[in-house]
């Protein structure tokens, strides 16, 4: 049953520790980098909120006042506090803070007052936006909300948000649009994974739409709920995935697909390589229309199958489908295997686009223990170290065993060494045009691609210092968001230094 939430200018709380002193094609305006706080921004302490479960008063470490930049100390013990849930409403709670003013630590500020508790289905909520200097303000608005995500909703007690206002509005310098997201990045201990392989991927220049990173601190009902990186909802739009009615958006994703969501009436497995797809637009889609859109996409498919370039670009372009595969390998995104979150659209013309990109919660390396959290585990390459169209699994779904491979292989005399990775990104590589295109590519972003991500990021933790910190003490972390970051760099640049050489051997 939805609900609404609004969105409000001025005010807001935060119950920031006791520091002392302490996602439509998007032209942003100001563009992330150069967004920075103003100097009463930076300036101004984090305030008491009386009636938040997040009390400044446990904090054990003091961040340096500045009037230029924020100055974290290096020290850092964060209280063992035990986090309260999101979705608990107090309605004394909710009403006590509305005319509290919204805190200032160098981000925008964003308080949301729901009607209800908040779970997977849409409640009535208010939302106001405080620009801190950054951005316009935005005065209470009516929306709705509900937590968004899969294993990051089920998994940890920071959760994600999808907002939905009333009415189309500009967030942070973005093109308005009702629908809006609130990543949590709570798994990921550096806190810019996500916004880094964004950052990466406008690089690349071939997708069109890139969602933007903004970062905010969120209060819920009262109550303190740490960093957040605001974002658009993946949709159809002018100012998103700019396609007419006659285009078409999808999703390949185990998640979405017929044997996890059975019932949901807008997916299928594609025809040739049995990857789950799900429709995301258009919406509401008839049973012939579906078998339509199943029926296009295996043209895309059996293109691929026959390794034909010329006929493979023509109903795909070229550029974002190389970038796409290239961005899941230097960022080793195992969810290409699966596949998980892998968008790509058909344009008004009938052409195909690969993105836009999203989710790389499973990237980075991660170990998947839940305890550690740990990234940066591995450099092992998803398409392995020789050329991916000899991969055991690069085979049509009717030509696949009950073990996922194709008919005939026998892993114990195979020198393969990646990821299941589906043949429709795996199959074009026995082409000697693509392959010499592919490697084409890649030298031509390795020089500038790093470098222009790492300076974006800098400048995201210079201006979110605070924020972090305040975040550290909400969600305490298994490791500090400053080391995580160095071992994030150091990571990609030997990453990228490598892929040359492992591209040779294809």
């Amino acid at each position: 049953m939805g609900h609404v939430c609004r969105l409000a200018k001025g005010g807001l709380f935060l119950v920031l520790l006791s520091i002392c002193a302490c996602g439509d094609s998007v032209s942003e305006a100001p563009t992330d980098i150069e967004a920075t706080a103003t100097e009463s921004a930076t300036s101004t302490m984090p305030v008491d909120f009386p009636n938040s479960s997040f009390s400044n008063s446990s904090s054990s470490f003091g961040l340096q006042e500045s009037s230029s930049s924020p100055q974290v100390q290096q020290g850092f013990s964060s209280p063992q506090m035990q986090p309260t849930s999101s979705s608990l409403w107090n309605p004394q709670t909710s009403s006590s803070v509305e005319n509290i003013p919204l805190p200032n630590n160098g981000i925008p500020y964003v308080r949301i007052i729901a009607t209800d508790s908040i779970d997977t289905e849409y409640v009535a909520c208010t939302i106001e936006i405080a620009g801190n200097g950054q951005y316009e303000s935005i005065a209470p608005a009516s929306a709705r909300i509900r937590q968004r995500g899969n294993s990051t909703r089920l998994w940890y007690d920071k959760k994600p948000y999808r907002i939905k206002l009333d009415n189309k509005t500009s967030i942070l310098g973005l093109p308005a649009n009702k629908d809006w997201v609130l990543l949590a990045n709570y798994r990921d201990q550096s806190k810019f994974m996500n916004a880094i392989a964004f950052d990466m991927a406008r690089y690349m220049g071939s997708f069109p739409f890139v969602n933007a990173n903004r970062f905010v601190e969120v209060e819920i009902n009262g109550d303190y709920m740490g960093m957040y990186q605001l974002t658009e909802q993946i949709e159809r739009a002018a100012s998103r995935v700019d396609i007419d009615t006659s285009g078409v958006l999808l999703s390949l994703d185990m998640d979405d697909g017929p044997e996890l969501s059975p019932d949901a009436g807008n997916n299928f497995y594609s025809k040739v390589y049995g990857m789950p797809v799900a429709v995301k637009y258009p919406k509401n889609i008839s049973a012939e229309w579906l078998e339509t859109i199943a029926a296009d996409f295996a043209t895309l498919e059996q293109a691929i199958l026959s390794a034909d370039y010329d006929n493979v670009q023509k109903l795909i372009d070229m550029e974002s489908f190389i970038d796409f595969i290239l961005l899941q390998e230097i960022t080793r995104n195992v969810e290409l295997e699966a596949p998980r979150s892998m968008y790509l659209y058909r344009d008004d013309t009938g052409k195909y686009h690969m993105g836009p990109v999203w989710d790389f919660d499973g990237g980075f390396g991660y170990g998947w223990d839940e305890d550690t959290k740990e990234y940066f585990t591995s450099q092992s390459w998803i398409l392995g170290t020789g050329n991916p169209s000899k991969s055991p699994y690069n085979c049509t779904a009717e030509s696949k065993n009950d073990w996922g491979m194709c008919n005939g292989a026998n892993m114990r005399f195979n020198s393969y060494d990646g990821r299941a990775v589906p043949g429709f990104f795996a199959n074009m590589f026995t082409n000697g045009t693509f392959l010499a295109t592919y490697r084409a590519r890649w030298e031509s972003h390795k020089t500038g691609i790093l470098a222009d991500a790492f300076a974006k990021l800098d400048a995201y933790v210079s201006q979110t210092a605070i924020a972090l910190e305040n975040d550290a003490t909400r969600w305490p972390p298994i490791r500090r968001y400053d080391t995580e970051i160095q071992m994030l760099k150091k990571w990609l640049a030997e990453r990228a230094d490598n892929y040359s050489n492992v591209l040779a051997n294809y």
